[in-house]
């Protein structure tokens, strides 16, 4: 198993264990030559649990799929980063 399908599998088992909706969870990795990124999707009412109070949920799982990466891919340097994809029809952080 790769870098990408360890890391999409650890993702997406930690966030479906911390939302409501878990069947909504839609979790895409990219690998490029200096970074991991990780998108996650979900539900609106959902984004706040995985952002954390202040960030700490995500920066969490930023950890997390860090160390993974640092333990099982010795010597791969590239930073893993973790993004929340905003469903556009959502009402999130939007004004009247």
């Amino acid at each position: 198993m790769g870098i990408t399908e360890t890391i999409k599998e650890l993702i997406e088992l930690l966030v479906r264990k911390i939302v409501d909706k878990p069947n909504e969870i839609e979790v895409v990795v990219a690998s490029s030559t200096k970074s991991i990124i990780v998108q996650i999707k979900s539900a609106k009412d959902d984004i706040g649990k995985i952002v954390g109070r202040t960030g700490r949920t995500i920066n969490a799982l930023k950890i997390i799929a860090t160390v993974v990466k640092n333990t099982q891919f010795l010597g791969d340097k590239k930073d893993v980063n973790i993004e929340i994809i905003e469903d556009e029809k959502s009402n999130f952080n939007k004004r009247n």
